[in-house]
């Protein structure tokens, strides 16, 4: 997916805050099924993982954008 707007942004970063703490919870926790643990700290990760790309994307072509200034885009 690719982000076209700061609202969408702010979601992204909210979500990804809660797939952080979702995979700190579950790495913490005594797994029942060890493959299945180890799949969804993957799965978790591999997700994570993606949010920041996307995060990343977005900023850098928003601070490419004419009339915006790069040292300041990533501080609203």
């Amino acid at each position: 997916m690719k982000l076209h707007s700061d609202a969408q942004l702010a979601n992204t970063r909210e979500l990804l805050r809660e797939f952080e703490e979702r995979n700190e919870a579950r790495r913490l926790e005594s797994p029942r099924n060890a493959y299945v643990h180890e799949l969804t700290l993957r799965s978790l990760k591999k997700t994570i993982n993606q949010l920041k790309e996307q995060i990343a994307v977005y900023e850098a072509h928003r601070s490419e954008a004419p009339g915006v200034d790069p040292l300041r885009a990533g501080q609203q």
